[in-house]
């Protein structure tokens, strides 16, 4: 019985895993229209919830009726006796002649039902620890998802096979609905799932110049390095990072954090306390950042011709400056933070309130 719990289990932890890679970047994209950044904990307990849900349903749906004609027996497939199962396991030990605690624990009876129990300790768990319901709220959850899962049942999945192959069994109602209670008592003592945030902690300020649009403005920026290096300056590619170099870090340092990125985006680069950033931020910050990335690639990679590095240094790169940056509320990169700037808009816009430091500016 164990065994095939387990085979089933691994069926849905695979089905996770293939559903999980399809909805990631909708899930992503949606979480950051929704919240202008990824919140971690709140995407941690969804893709938990996800595992969860399709590891549960592959337990109380599978393995599929192959044949199909053999399904309408006759047999009855719906059980209203509470605690029926408490007369099973005693008819089951009698008809063996087996008595005592040992045996009950061993019987097919207890097992099943302990199985509905555990099964929804995991969503009182999360019910109360991750989104802070009470006792009442997980009953009446619990007891909801189960009726509807018995219903599904009964109705040999809404009317997909002519007869249920699963009995639909009050007394699940009743295990389901004291797990998911369980659960709730268990909650304090897991430690493994945090709380989810308000939509107020989750969401970036509205002064947060996001990811989306500073790489939009970096790449507007590259193509013009590239077409000014290609037309007026020699093919060699480090005429393109020089490009780079004076229009991220001497333009910046020359116009107050203006890149040229920014002027079509409205962003500008400051220190972090607002304050205009001096020529070495400016510098450290493209040397940990983009600059020193393309340095990279177009000079020193092909002098060192250590293929497994580069792998390294992209990953680095990328996770640093766009991935991990998702996650924080002020979307700053590792580059940043050691350069100890950040980006600010340059002008007000609509949707954003006006800064402190620029109020100043203005008086």
């Amino acid at each position: 019985m164990m065994a095939s719990y387990w085979e089933t289990a691994r069926t849905g932890f695979l089905a996770f895993v293939g559903v999980g890679l399809l909805v990631l970047v909708p899930l992503v994209l949606l979480h950051y229209f929704r919240f202008r950044r990824v919140e971690p904990r709140r995407a941690f307990v969804l893709y938990g919830l996800l595992a969860y849900g399709l590891v549960a349903l592959a337990l109380i749906f599978l393995p599929f009726p192959r044949d199909v004609g053999n399904l309408c027996t006759g047999e009855q497939m719906l059980s209203t006796v509470p605690f029926q199962w408490v007369t099973d396991m005693s008819n089951n030990m009698a008809a063996y002649g087996r008595s005592g605690i040992l045996a009950m624990v061993q019987s097919q009876a207890f097992l099943q039902q302990l199985f509905n129990v555990a099964l929804f300790v995991p969503l009182g768990v999360v019910l109360r620890k991750a989104y802070g319901k009470g006792p009442l709220a997980v009953i009446a959850i619990s007891l909801g998802l189960s009726l509807a899962i018995e219903v599904v049942q009964y109705t040999g999945n809404l009317g997909f096979y002519p007869c249920p192959y699963r009995i639909a069994d009050v007394d699940d109602l009743i295990s389901n609905t004291f797990g998911g209670v369980l659960g709730w008592m268990m909650a304090p003592a897991a430690f493994v799932v945090p709380r989810v945030p308000s939509s107020d902690e989750s969401t970036a300020p509205p002064t947060t110049v996001t990811i989306p649009r500073r790489l939009i403005g970096l790449v507007a920026e590259l193509v013009l390095v590239i077409v000014v290096a290609k037309l007026w300056l020699h093919s060699d590619p480090r005429w393109a990072v020089c490009v780079l170099v004076a229009s991220r870090v001497v333009l910046p340092a020359a116009a107050n954090g203006v890149t040229i990125g920014g002027i079509l985006l409205h962003y500008r680069i400051r220190s972090d306390d607002g304050s205009r950033a001096n020529p070495l931020q400016l510098a450290l910050r493209e040397l940990l950042g983009f600059t020193g990335f393309m340095a990279y690639a177009t000079v020193v990679s092909p002098l060192i011709d250590i293929g497994w590095w580069d792998l390294v240094v992209v990953a680095l790169f990328v996770g640093g400056a766009f991935v991990l940056p998702v996650f924080r509320r002020d979307q700053r990169g590792w580059h940043e933070q050691v350069a100890r700037t950040r980006d600010v808009f340059a002008v007000r816009e609509t949707g954003y309130p006006e800064r402190h430091d620029d109020v100043h500016a203005h008086s």
